[in-house]
């Protein structure tokens, strides 16, 4: 019988490929092999980069390497062939492995039509899921089904073996309780600081906000931010970093409160505020306003410096300006690999272990080329 031939075609490792100095230098270099597996991998098997190649690449010991090509192959990425191979397996072949389990992603259908940063969680976390052999299924609801009881009905009647629920806030105290007690494991992920809520995993936001206050007072001589917010649009541990925050950089804070007014006239009237910059730190709000009067909201982000620090918005009924943001947003794919490879392992589920992921400041960037990226996301991660 005649073998199958197995191409190699992945050209060289890129160059440069060299770890930083850090205390754990093999969680660097399986990042940054399994981006490089990721994105390599096509519909055929394929050769993958042999042990010493890449440890002559990335300077490190080849017992280094093959402790992480073992876990990649735990992953389904890689297999190893006859004649000392390392093969990155194809996408036809991932779709005939067994199924690993069922995970159920709770989703409320307000903040996944209307927050970017909401969504882009769950398109990268359903196609890490499906790489690697799992199967998944959304449950949108209401905020009130999460608590009611609903929503367990729905976990219970599709047999879920696991959920990852992101951001479920304290109110779901109890049917966090409850689905244990059904046998469905649970994986949390949160903000730290989050009253009452135990979660494996937590996104973070202090060191970000941090750098983008500090260069907004040292390079641009911010002495008063605005920050708007909303009884019914809160992101409260956001807001109290901000309180902190500027407290010690001793910046003044103002608050504008949007109480169901008309938004035009809110918008019009915070154009008039005499402020150096002004922070949104709830993306619902900044979302809400962009739906409902997008060329106020156009106006005074060309009028005024304006921080989105819950994640980016998009304006999908209006003409996006071409304007200039700053953003504090998290790195979602990382999250989405660094969840789907303990759930591998089932370090996922191990209650002595948490894991923060650190939200990116990124000043002065293009909320046009923001948008323009949305939909691209969206597309590739539902097919």
């Amino acid at each position: 019988m005649s073998q199958i031939r197995i191409s190699r075609d992945l050209g060289p490792l890129p160059r440069g490929s060299v770890l930083r100095a850090t205390h754990n230098k093999t969680d660097e270099l399986r990042q940054a092999l399994r981006t490089l597996a990721i994105k390599n991998q096509r519909e055929q098997s394929r050769v993958f980069y042999s042990l010493r190649e890449v440890a002559r690449q990335f300077r490190v010991p080849v017992s280094t390497v093959a402790n992480v090509y073992r876990d990649m192959e735990q992953e389904g990425l890689l297999s190893r062939v006859r004649g000392s191979k390392t093969v990155l397996n194809g996408l036809r072949a991932s779709r005939r492995l067994s199924i690993r389990g069922l995970i159920g992603l709770p989703t409320i259908i307000a903040n996944f039509l209307t927050i970017p940063e909401y969504r882009a969680f769950f398109f990268c976390i359903r196609r890490e899921l499906w790489l690697r052999g799992f199967a998944t299924t959304m449950f949108f609801c209401r905020p009130n089904e999460a608590t009611e009881g609903t929503l367990l009905d729905q976990f219970k009647s599709y047999e879920v073996d696991s959920v990852i629920w992101l951001h479920p806030g304290r109110a779901l105290r109890d049917t966090l309780l409850r689905l244990s007690d059904m046998g469905i494991r649970v994986i949390v992920i949160s903000q730290i600081g989050t009253p009452g809520m135990p979660s494996r995993y937590y996104a973070w936001k202090e060191r970000a906000l941090t750098k983008l206050l500090t260069e907004w007072k040292y390079q641009g001589s911010v002495r008063k931010i605005t920050v708007v917010d909303s009884k019914y649009y809160r992101s409260p541990v956001t807001e109290e970093l901000l309180r902190f925050i500027s407290q010690n950089l001793r910046l003044e804070l103002a608050i504008r409160t949007f109480q169901h007014q008309d938004v035009s006239g809110f918008l019009r009237d915070l154009c008039d505020v005499k402020t150096d910059r002004i922070i949104f730190p709830c993306a619902g709000l900044a979302s809400m306003f962009a739906f409902r009067s997008p060329d106020e909201l156009a106006h005074l982000l060309k009028t005024h410096r304006v921080a989105f620090v819950d994640g980016p918005i998009d304006m999908p009924f209006a003409k996006v300006p071409d304007v200039l943001i700053d953003l504090v947003a998290i790195n979602w794919q990382a999250v989405a690999e660094s969840i789907v490879s303990d759930l591998v392992t089932h370090n996922a589920f191990d209650r002595d272990r948490h894991t923060t992921f650190e939200a990116e400041a990124h000043s002065r960037v293009s909320l046009k080329s923001v948008c323009e990226e949305m939909p691209a996301r969206g597309i590739w991660a539902l097919e």
